[in-house]
């Protein structure tokens, strides 16, 4: 089965910077390899692009690779159920990847220069009913970030 790496971070939190780390600091490639593995990696996210991330992961069954790494903003409908149309999309993104891949989310809790705005309970709840949560704790900066999450993908792999 193919896996899935997100790295989870909320709008204007450094997910991408962390992930141009990962790629040797290069925003226009667009593989790595990581334990022997070709590794496919998305830096923009649903915040950014949310649609053409869900045509995107459409696409995975029919990839040749199969490992990916993508950045994704854990957009929450409301209780009441009047989710947004970006709301929606996130579930779908997350709904569709989990029907051919094994999904690792390694979680940015706060973001590094406002440590009051972090990542919800709700929000990681709804990440364990999809896969396999990493959270990294504290406020790290771009280089931390990706290190820590270069070795969960390491060990998860």
């Amino acid at each position: 089965m193919k896996k899935v790496f997100i790295y989870v971070g909320h709008s204007n939190w450094g997910k991408s910077m962390a992930l141009k780390i990962i790629t040797g600091n290069n925003r226009h490639q667009k593989t790595v390899q990581i334990s022997g593995y070709n590794v496919r990696v998305r830096k923009m996210s649903n915040d950014d692009h949310g649609q053409k991330l869900l045509d995107w992961v459409k696409t995975f069954p029919r990839q040749a690779y199969d490992r990916h790494i993508i950045a994704f903003c854990p957009k929450v409908s409301p209780p009441t159920g009047n989710a947004t149309p970006a709301q929606l999309i996130a579930a779908d993104i997350l709904i569709e990847l989990q029907k051919t891949n094994l999904i690792y989310f390694f979680v940015q809790e706060e973001k590094y220069n406002n440590p009051q705005d972090k990542i919800t309970t709700t929000e990681i709840g709804l990440l364990n009913f999809f896969g396999t949560v990493h959270v990294l704790h504290g406020q790290n900066q771009d280089n931390v970030r990706a290190q820590e999450f270069h070795r969960f993908v390491s060990q998860n792999i």
